[in-house]
């Protein structure tokens, strides 16, 4: 039996975002980019092995905003053309991410190539 996911990710993108990605294979400036992510149980059901969120199992938001005019140079959570941040679901009022290049990029390292995100994760952005 394969292991089973440990995380489950709903993604939600700005208005435009998806069709301009397949057009253009970039994201847009200004892009917003949240993930929330939940926590998941694995349940042996009649119709087979399941995967799902558990009850009240939102661990948090991570939150992304495409910058290609490097506004706010000076910032730490702001680099690579993004701006980059967590958000704990105990504590949604303030980012636990203090420094994107410790905090973030070494998870998005393999994904560079495709504008710091795993798109092939996400069938609506396939070209």
């Amino acid at each position: 039996m394969a292991r089973a996911p440990s995380e489950l990710h709903t993604v939600y993108a700005s208005p435009g975002t998806i069709a301009a990605y397949r057009s253009t294979g970039k994201f847009p400036n200004q892009t917003v980019l949240v993930k929330e992510v939940f926590e998941t149980k694995t349940a042996s059901l009649t119709t087979g092995t399941v995967n799902h969120a558990a009850a009240e199992s939102l661990k948090g938001w991570f939150l992304m905003v495409k910058d290609e005019r490097a506004q706010f140079p000076d910032n730490k959570l702001w680099g690579e053309g993004w701006g980059w941040a967590w958000f704990d679901a105990g504590a949604p009022g303030k980012s636990t991410s203090t420094d994107y290049k410790s905090d973030c990029l070494a998870c998005h390292v393999p994904a560079k190539q495709t504008d710091w995100l795993y798109v092939q994760g996400y069938p609506p952005l396939r070209r």
